[in-house]
């Protein structure tokens, strides 16, 4: 059972909103899920393809720990009160990534040494990591084939690298103007190879043999599995960028919060060098840490030595002074008071020499406007105020008292340093003969399982979610910023009854082939065969059978009984509303004539399975007679006639009486005339052939026609003096909103 609500003359329906809601998101999406399905797969396979293609990289660690404060006592810590030169562990990350351990790694295992395979373009790399090898397409592919590669040398193979083939250089130097330069090393034979550089030939060798020549170059190839016409593009780089390439692909980790363990990382193509490249550059650390940690406490002792002389000449010196005077005063003894500002005033006096001593090693280190070399500098002057104060009671003592406080005080503060520079000197060659640093290596590189990067099932899902995203994009947008009609509703507001809805029809759409006919440029889509015939129930000829119903008492108010059945624009489907309202028509009774008018582009004889020629063109032109022009079609009641050759004028025939006067016998002979006439806005044909029509409908394509074309249109029709009778909407598409296919307030479906 069909029902169509909102028959010409009716109450329009209320009007739908004009705003995007869920549901017709969801309509829009559905409508296009081919397009949804289509994009995500495509972009999937995309996202697969470049994800594959991409080199493996592998990726190994190591963990290490750094202690907050060397293994030694830092002399200048001691004698600088506890002042801090800054951050060790933070020092010792920085160090980890410098230049200095870099570039030791660089030069240990020759990194500047760079060997990349010639793969094929496009798609060799994605061979290759599918394990594709030479051996496999030698079985798949003709040699003659293989010889034909673009690159490929006479009498030898591909020139591409395939799976499972390595090449290894012990030893490559080159001309130091050649550095950075691309070589190409071709796979001469089982177990030789030559050298070029660009079309030069430099030097033919053999795996396991060093290969010189006269212009500097010196090359030994430690192993050699390649198949002959393989090439490998060999260059040294520069030790600068190899150090950068190598700070680059290195990445330093904590573990836990202010633990001291540091857990490192170092990714790279090659398994096995990608490990050795860490335990080097771990090994290098800790060797540099022990030896830099070694030279502070040497350049220490240094400084010990040289003091320790001075000062013991001063100490001397003031005991003999004190011992002299005490010996012309006969042994003069220090009163209470006296001992208590000397020791004040040796405390005091130690810690200036201590500071004096820290001042020089922080003059070798810093700068006078270093943080560290300030505070000292303030320390000092605090010490010097102490000083004075304390000189200033001394001063009031006896003079007896003050000499012998002089004496004792010089006495006292030259045997205090020269005992802890004794001290200090015998602690630095004890951590000297047992330095081990501050670094410990807690794990040793090991490779992590399978390959970090890259992530093919990631990047694939990831590909799919951007390729339906743009797609439901694309849709919204299309939904968004479309013009075109949409609802009935649109239609009533310009004026236009609304006599039929046709749903967008399937099986139409299997009737349909894009064929390129005569004359045209490009392909064009044409229905052969009738659908009203084919497939009698479908939706679509329902809705045409309520037309059929709508037209008779239409009609009745006409003039004649001929239609004419046009269209604003080509592609909105008003041949297959003629053909099929002329069948559905003659299935009722009815003695009906389809006349196509469209003499330029007319297709309904591909509906009948017939030439076009001869037809209207001929009989216009007088070359035929009407019985001529006239075809019986395999539907009863149901006669035809087609376009005929294109003529140079299409406009003047049908202007001519003879279409006039053919027009009004066949509207004696059958009971319905139905014409099919070219788009409105393209030529003036509609309008020509409306003026002899009793009644004329324009057939408005759902989702392409805007209302300002539906405007036009009439507004031409009505100009020439042609009345409108009401429009016709085809192509409506079909909601998902519920299990009975219902098409807005218009058609509903019950089967």
């Amino acid at each position: 059972m069909t029902i169509f609500s909102n028959p010409p003359g009716s109450p329009p329906a209320p009007s739908e909103s004009s705003d995007i809601s869920l549901r017709k998101l969801v309509d829009a999406l559905n409508g296009r899920k081919f397009l949804l399905l289509g994009s995500i797969l495509a972009f999937m396979l995309a996202g697969y393809f470049y994800s594959s293609s991409q080199p493996r990289i592998y990726q190994s660690d190591a963990l290490i720990q750094v202690e907050n404060r060397a293994a030694i006592l830092s002399l200048l810590d001691s004698l600088a009160g506890g002042e801090q030169l800054g951050n060790p562990t933070a020092a010792e990350l920085e160090i980890l990534q410098s230049r200095m351990v870099m570039g030791e790694t660089v030069d240990r295992l020759d990194l500047t040494l760079n060997i990349e395979p010639r793969r094929m373009p496009w798609v060799g790399d994605f061979l290759v990591n599918h394990g594709v090898q030479y051996a496999w397409l030698e079985r798949l592919v003709p040699e003659f084939l293989l010889q034909r590669l673009p690159g490929a040398k006479a009498s030898l193979g591909s020139p591409y690298v395939w799976a499972g083939e390595t090449l290894r250089l012990s030893r490559f130097e080159t001309p130091v103007e050649n550095e950075g330069w691309q070589h190409t090393l071709r796979v001469t034979g089982e177990d030789t190879y030559e050298l070029w550089l660009d079309e030069t030939l430099l030097l033919s060798g053999r795996a396991g043999e060093t290969v010189s020549n006269e212009q500097g170059y010196r090359i030994f190839v430690s192993q050699l599995d390649a198949h002959a016409g393989a090439e490998f593009h060999v260059r040294r780089m520069s030790r600068l960028s190899a150090i950068g390439q190598l700070q680059r692909r290195f990445m330093i980790m904590p573990r836990g919060k202010d633990s001291g363990v540091y857990q490192v990382f170092l990714n790279g193509p090659d398994r096995i060098l990608t490990q050795q490249t860490l335990d080097t550059i771990t090994g290098v650390f800790l060797t540099q840490n022990v030896q830099r940690q070694s030279e502070e406490a040497e350049k220490q002792l240094a400084f010990l030595d040289e003091q320790i002389p001075q000062v013991n000449e001063l100490l001397t010196e003031a005991e003999n002074q004190l011992n002299s005077y005490r010996s012309q005063r006969d042994s003069v003894d220090l009163t209470f008071e006296t001992q208590n500002l000397l020791t004040r005033l040796v405390a005091v006096e130690n810690q200036l020499t201590e500071l004096a001593l820290a001042e020089a090693d922080l003059a070798e280190r810093f700068r006078p406007t270093h943080p560290n070399y300030q505070a000292l500098l303030r320390q000092r002057s605090q010490l010097q105020a102490e000083r004075e104060r304390i000189n200033a009671l001394v001063g009031e003592l006896p003079e007896t008292q003050q000499e012998v406080l002089r004496l004792t005080r010089d006495t006292q503060v030259n045997q205090q340093v020269y005992v802890q520079l004794l001290n200090q000197r015998q602690e630095m060659r004890l951590l000297k003969a047992g330095t081990v640093g501050n670094v410990r290596i807690l794990d040793n590189a090991e490779m992590q399982p399978g390959i970090i990067s890259p992530r093919v099932p990631l990047t694939t899902l990831i590909s799919g979610l951007i390729g339906a995203l743009l797609a439901a994009l694309g849709v919204i947008l299309r939904l968004l910023l479309s013009q075109a009609v949409k609802s009935p509703d649109q239609l009533e507001e310009i004026g236009l009854p609304v006599y039929a809805t046709l749903p967008d029809s399937a099986g139409q759409g299997r009737l349909t082939r894009r064929m390129r006919l005569a004359g045209a440029k490009q392909q064009q889509d044409v229905f052969r065969g009738l659908l009203a015939v084919e497939e009698p129930a479908e939706l679509s000829v329902e809705a045409l059978r309520s037309l059929r119903t709508s037209l008779y008492f239409a009609m009745l108010e006409a003039g004649n009984n001929r239609l004419m059945i046009a269209g604003a624009g080509p592609g909105v489907g008003k041949s297959f509303v003629a053909a099929n309202l002329a069948v559905v028509c003659a299935q009722a009774g009815q003695r009906v004539l389809l006349i196509d008018a469209d003499m330029r582009r007319g297709r309904l004889h591909h509906a009948f399975h017939v030439k076009g020629v001869p037809g209207l063109s001929e009989l216009l032109a007088q070359r035929i007679e009407r019985d001529e022009a006239i075809r019986a079609s395999e539907v009863e009641g149901l006669d035809f006639v087609t376009r005929g050759t294109v003529p140079p004028n299409p406009s003047e025939l049908l202007m001519q009486r003879s279409f006039h006067d053919f027009l009004q016998a066949m509207s004696g002979v059958y009971d319905l005339v139905v014409i099919d006439t070219p788009p409105v806005l393209a030529v003036t044909d509609a309008a020509v052939v409306g003026k002899l029509a009793g009644t004329s409908l324009l057939v408005v394509r759902f989702g392409v026609n805007p209302p300002a074309e539906i405007k036009a249109a009439k507004r031409r029709l009505e100009s020439a003096g042609v009345r409108l009778k009401g429009a016709i909407l085809n192509g409506l598409e079909k909601p998902t909103s519920n299990r009975y296919g219902h098409y807005g307030n218009y058609i509903y479906a019950y089967r």
